[in-house]
C-alpha cells in the first residue's frame, strides 16, 4: 500500500492534496463496508474466545448504564486513532520514500509489546525473538545507505525526508494505539458493527478535517481533474478504501482475538519487506546488501512468530495474551 500512496502523492504534476485522499479513503471504506459487511460477516468465521465471551462481556458492561451504547463508544475512540494515524501516514508518505514510510510504520512492532509487557501480559522468548529481528529489520533496511530514491535528489529533499519520516513514526504510534484498543473492543463489540461504527467516525473526521483545512486546494483540484490524469488516483482510493480501509480491518478483529496484538504485530512487520519489493520493482527505488539483511532478518522474525507455541487463554495471570 506505502508504495502506490507514496507514487500518487510524490506526483509533483498531479498529486492529489492529502486531505482530500484521506476524506475519499475514508468515504469509499464506509460504502464498502455497508453494503459487503453481510458478506463479510457470513463468510468470516468468529474466533472460539470472541463467541463465548462477547455476550458477556458485552452485557457485563451495558449493565454499568453507560451514557452510550459499547458499539457507539467503540466506533468513537477506534475512528479517531485511525483518523489520525492515517493522515499523518498519509502526509509522511507524500515526503518520504515509501520504503522509508513502511518500515517506521511498523514501530508499532516495538511499542505494542512494550506496552503489553507493561501491562503485565506474558510474552514467550520465541515471540520476544521475533520482535527483536523484526525492528532489527527495521534498522537495517532503513538506514540502507543504497536504499531510497537517488543520492542527488535525496540531498536536495533532505529537510523533507525527515519531516516526512517524524510524521510515519507518529503515525506509527496512533495506529499502536489502534491496535491495542482494537484487541479489547473485539472482545465486546461484533466485528461487523465495531468495524463500521470505526470507519464511520473516521470518515466523518476525515471529511470534517478536509472541510476546515483542505477545502481550497481540494476544489482546485478537483475542478482540474480528469480521467486521464486521475483515473490511477481513483483506482488507488477504491483499493485502499475497499481492501485496506473495510476488508483487511474486518479481518483483523477476528485475527488479534485469536493470536493477540503482539503476535499480530510480528507478522505485520511483513509489509515493509513487500512494499520494499514493490517500491525497487515499480518506482525505482533501490534495495542494497544491509536492505537485503534486513529482509532476511524478517523472514526469520516470521518463522519464529509462526512456530511459537500457540497463545494460552488461561496463562494464569490477570492478562493473557488472548
Amino acid at each position: 500500500m506505502s508504495p502506490a500512496i507514496h507514487a500518487a502523492l510524490a506526483d509533483n504534476g498531479n498529486a492529489p492534496p492529502v486531505l482530500l485522499l484521506n476524506a475519499v479513503v475514508s468515504v469509499v471504506a464506509l460504502f464498502g463496508l455497508v453494503l459487503g459487511g453481510p458478506l463479510l460477516e457470513a463468510s468470516t468465521p468468529l474466533p472460539r474466545s470472541l463467541v463465548k465471551n462477547t455476550e458477556k462481556e458485552a452485557k457485563s458492561n451495558n449493565d454499568d448504564g453507560q451514557f452510550l451504547p459499547l458499539e457507539a463508544q467503540a466506533g468513537l475512540e477506534l475512528g479517531l486513532w485511525k483518523m489520525l494515524g492515517t493522515t499523518a501516514n498519509l502526509y509522511g508518505l507524500s515526503l518520504t520514500t515509501a520504503d522509508h514510510g513502511a518500515f517506521l510504520i511498523q514501530l508499532t512492532t516495538l511499542i505494542v509489546p512494550t506496552v503489553q509487557g507493561i501491562m503485565g501480559v506474558p510474552v514467550p522468548d520465541r515471540i520476544k525473538t521475533a520482535i527483536a529481528l523484526a525492528l532489527g529489520g527495521v534498522f537495517l533496511f532503513t538506514s540502507d545507505p543504497a536504499g531510497g530514491v537517488d543520492a542527488t535528489a535525496a540531498t536536495d529533499a533532505v529537510n523533507s525526508v525527515a519531516l516526512g519520516d517524524a510524521m510515519c513514526v507518529v503515525a506509527a504510534g496512533f495506529y499502536a494505539t489502534y491496535d491495542l484498543r482494537l484487541f479489547k473492543w473485539g472482545k465486546l463489540v461484533k466485528a461487523r458493527e465495531l468495524i463500521t461504527g470505526k470507519i464511520l467516525t473516521q470518515a466523518v473526521l476525515s471529511a470534517l478535517l478536509l472541510l476546515g483545512f483542505g477545502y481550497g486546494e481540494a476544489a482546485d483540484f478537483v475542478a482540474s481533474a480528469t480521467w486521464d490524469n486521475s483515473g490511477n488516483i481513483v483506482l488507488l482510493a477504491l483499493w485502499a478504501g475497499l481492501a485496506v480501509n473495510a476488508v483487511a480491518p474486518f479481518l483483523q478483529v477476528g485475527g488479534q482475538q485469536a493470536v493477540g496484538p503482539t503476535r499480530a504485530q510480528t507478522l505485520y512487520a511483513s509489509q515493509p519487506l513487500w512494499a520494499a519489493i514493490i517500491s525497487f520493482v515499480f518506482l525505482g527505488e533501490t534495495v542494497g546488501q544491509q536492505g537485503l539483511v534486513g529482509g532476511a532478518a524478517f523472514l526469520s522474525a516470521l518463522f519464529l512468530a509462526a512456530t511459537a507455541e500457540p497463545p494460552d487463554p488461561n496463562c494464569g495471570v490477570e492478562n493473557c495474551e488472548v
